[in-house]
């Protein structure tokens, strides 16, 4: 069993440079006398406002404000504004702050930390650390905030387009000389078919014209960051002049299971995330995904696992919100074809956190999702249970933990 925890960059980075990794240090050496390895994920989100979070840890201040007044926060089009992480447009934009006079890119704040967290951690790397989980967008995961609980989102709503800050309405005109177009939802708690852009029929919009063209281009940029910042994580290893060996230290990137609306042509749920998956008939953005983690992990000499969530959903499960279109296991298994293609190793984690003790149907559909169907190619490299609370460590939650153990 291997522990998971979050290394928030609000919490360690409260100045630019000056970085506090004493409390992973402490948690490192306690794994370390315990014979149990961590997979430490670097948060470059913020926590608070999303499913699960009991507590709020916002994006460095320092980071926050310049963002906010350069209009580098993703936005939506009726001027919503998400602070969970910067938009992907702040990548190049070498404006934040560093220890000197000097400023730098996104890119290089999150190469810079990740450099400072691999140093601080010193010989646990490869040890104890075992796996770098790569923060690529909110809740950690590469996609844009399309759904926001604390804007008032409920689902099955399909969410909102979340590129009108002022960087990516440039990046789009510069890279395809278009507008957002007319069309897309303007209530994230819209069905398909109450939005003109995904409306099934004759004349679907998401397939033709600009709203192909922009989806298209939504989902390319989102992939492309998710690869710039697994190269940043690349350099930081070379920055510490260690060679991990790659069968001890892999990185990892996290793909949300957004598994409403898979059924309908439109598959407007991930087309708002920046997945994908219904601008043709062939339009896989799962494949796109895999074929980048596969070049990265090339790049970087290391495994890069495809990292996805809902593996205890069933296709039956939300039979009771007939509108809802949800197919988890049909998704997951359009995943798992991916990373096979790819040869990428795939892991998995529940998208909700469940009662261990009372989990039975829970543990079971996470079995059969980890269990190889084919000779190694599609075995799950990796299971992460959400999450380490009081209740988790019961008795009766342990007993029912270690016989799922036990038996898999």
């Amino acid at each position: 069993m291997v522990p998971e925890a979050d290394i928030w960059w609000g919490l360690c980075e409260p100045r630019p440079q000056e970085y506090g990794f004493q409390g992973a240090k402490e948690l490192c050496d306690l794994l370390k006398s315990l014979d149990l390895e961590l997979q430490a994920v670097m948060s470059f989100h913020q926590c608070g406002g999303n499913v699960g979070d009991t507590v709020n840890f916002p994006l460095p201040a320092w980071c926050l404000e310049v963002a906010k007044s350069k209009g580098l926060l993703y936005k939506s089009k009726d001027g919503v504004v998400t602070e969970d992480c910067l938009s992907l447009s702040a990548d190049h934009q070498k404006i934040f702050p560093s220890a000197s006079s000097s400023t730098r890119t996104a890119l290089q704040c999150y190469q810079d930390y990740m450099t400072a967290f691999l140093k601080a951690m010193g010989q646990h790397i490869g040890s104890t650390v075992c796996e770098l989980q790569v923060g690529m967008g909110p809740c950690g995961e590469l996609r844009y905030p399309s759904y926001m609980m604390s804007n008032g989102w409920n689902w099955p709503g399909v969410g909102l387009i979340m590129c009108y800050d002022d960087g990516m309405l440039k990046m789009l005109k510069d890279e395809v000389d278009i507008q957002p177009p007319e069309g897309f939802p303007e209530d994230q708690n819209a069905m398909p078919e109450d939005v003109a852009m995904f409306r099934a029929g004759p004349k679907m919009g998401f397939r033709s014209g600009n709203g192909k063209a922009f989806l298209e281009w939504y989902s390319s940029v989102l992939i492309h960051h998710g690869k710039e910042v697994l190269a940043e994580a690349a350099k930081a290893v070379e920055k510490t002049g260690q060679a991990y060996p790659a069968e001890k230290f892999c990185f990892s990137a996290k793909v949300s299971g957004l598994h409403w609306h898979v059924t309908h042509p439109s598959r407007a749920t991930e087309a708002c995330a920046g997945y994908n998956c219904c601008t043709s008939e062939t339009a896989d953005a799962y494949m796109e995904i895999a074929k980048m983690l596969a070049e990265s992990s090339t790049a970087a000499k290391r495994p890069v696992l495809f990292n996805f969530t809902c593996m205890e959903m069933t296709n039956d499960g939300c039979s009771g919100v007939p509108n809802a279109l949800s197919a988890p296991e049909d998704l997951i298994a359009q995943v798992r074809k991916a990373a096979i293609f790819h040869q990428v190793p795939l892991a998995g984690e529940n998208a909700l956190e469940f009662d261990l003790a009372t989990g039975e149907a829970a543990f079971r559909q996470i079995g059969k999702q980890i269990r190889s169907f084919s000779p190694g190619l599609d075995m799950m490299h990796g299971l992460t249970l959400l999450r380490l609370s009081d209740n988790f460590v019961k008795p009766a939650s342990l007993q029912q933990l270690a016989r799922f153990v036990t038996a898999h």
